[in-house]
């Protein structure tokens, strides 16, 4: 008996890769997004370590105008990146988005290869099912005549 053989492989095998390079693309993405927000994050927390470090300054009454000036400046130009990363991660979404909808073609049109798979390899089990019990019935059918007629089988 043969083995299952889907004919459409090679189209199937052509559009998990296409889906593979899509994933890919989306993730080069995504990570250069993350890596922003990632940096929005740790400007955020130096503001914040530089305002606690100021105020403890502060308190103390051992900090000079020049040492405000400076902070000020910190904190301004901290902003104005933290402004200029968000703007840039908002320019990234209609990209991000166009390829999530590729992918989602891609695994569409994946799908509708993978079922046709499927729906293939139940036809070829049935009809392997369908020639077993056949060979099987066959082959009872030699036996009981064996049995039933010992010198009629043989001929």
């Amino acid at each position: 008996m043969k083995r299952f053989q889907f004919r459409l492989q090679k189209l199937l095998d052509i559009r998990e890769s296409r889906e593979k390079e899509i994933k890919s693309e989306l993730a080069k993405l995504l990570q250069v997004q993350n890596a922003e927000r990632a940096k929005q994050e740790q400007l955020k927390q130096g503001i914040e370590t530089q305002r606690r470090d100021f105020s403890e300054k502060f308190r103390r009454g051992a900090y000079s105008p020049h040492e405000a000036v400076l902070f000020e400046r910190y904190v301004d130009v901290s902003y104005r990146a933290i402004a200029s990363a968000e703007e840039r991660i908002v320019a990234m979404e209609p990209g991000i988005e166009k390829v999530r909808q590729k992918l989602i073609e891609a695994s569409r049109q994946k799908k509708v290869v993978e079922k046709l798979k499927e729906r293939r390899l139940e036809e070829y089990e049935y009809e392997t099912n369908r020639e077993i019990a056949k060979e099987n019935d066959d082959m009872n059918q030699k036996i009981y005549f064996n049995r039933a007629l010992p010198g009629l089988g043989e001929a």
